[in-house]
């Protein structure tokens, strides 16, 4: 009986030193979420600087003659008549302006990508000079040229799908001259200078609103 234990005792150790020294092996999956990500960077301040060297140009190209008869007190000379129009294309009353890569998106999303959309909540741009006069801003448009902007690639919302790689893009508009009336600087706000980056309440004057959403789910 005695050596019937010994001999179960030992083939249980030789049974439990096998098992211990058994490779055992699995597999561990590795999986990375990241989270839903809006990125807009834009200009914060823009200032277009029109220069006087193309415009100031005399119309010197018609001879004024007038006769009158000595000693009169008056005299006046009418013709020809200043041809207004001769610097038409150069004085034009309103010009397009394009904002070249103004703005950029960077998205990742679960849905059907991002919507940008872009408004001109604050139109006017006032004479720091005078406040009288004034310039206009009209009919803004984003414009991009990215394979990832889906459906018309110029409009006030773009369609922009998902993906790290950053789309670039610019803002273009109408810019309406007929009631400057001073030199110098224009502005929403009638003061010069900027109201600086990210300065409290700037969104309230600014020209441009830039709008990032997330899309509708397909």
């Amino acid at each position: 009986m005695n050596m019937f234990s010994k001999i179960a005792l030992t083939g249980l150790a030789l049974s439990l030193s096998s098992f211990a020294s058994a490779a055992v092996s699995d597999s561990t999956d590795f999986r990375v979420i990241l989270p839903e990500v809006l990125v807009l960077y834009h200009w914060d301040d823009v200032v277009l600087n029109l220069t006087a060297d193309s415009i100031a140009q005399n119309d010197s190209t018609l001879t004024r003659t007038g006769t009158t008869e000595l000693g009169t007190t008056t005299a006046t000379i009418d013709s020809p008549a200043i041809d207004t129009n001769a610097n038409a294309d150069i004085l034009s009353t309103s010009i397009k302006v394009t904002l070249k890569d103004a703005w950029a998106v960077r998205n990742l999303s679960n849905t059907n990508g991002v919507q940008l959309q872009l408004t001109n909540p604050n139109p006017t741009l006032i004479s720091t000079i005078d406040q009288t006069s004034s310039l206009t801003t009209s009919g803004a448009v984003l414009e991009s040229t990215s394979d990832k902007v889906t459906g018309s690639k110029t409009a006030a919302t773009l369609n922009i799908l998902s993906g790290w790689a950053p789309v670039t893009g610019d803002i273009v508009f109408d810019l309406d001259l007929s009631n400057a009336n001073s030199s110098g600087e224009y502005n929403t706000r009638g003061a010069s200078g900027t109201t600086g980056a990210g300065a409290v309440g700037s969104e309230a004057t600014d020209s441009f609103l830039l709008t990032l959403t997330s899309a509708a789910a397909p």
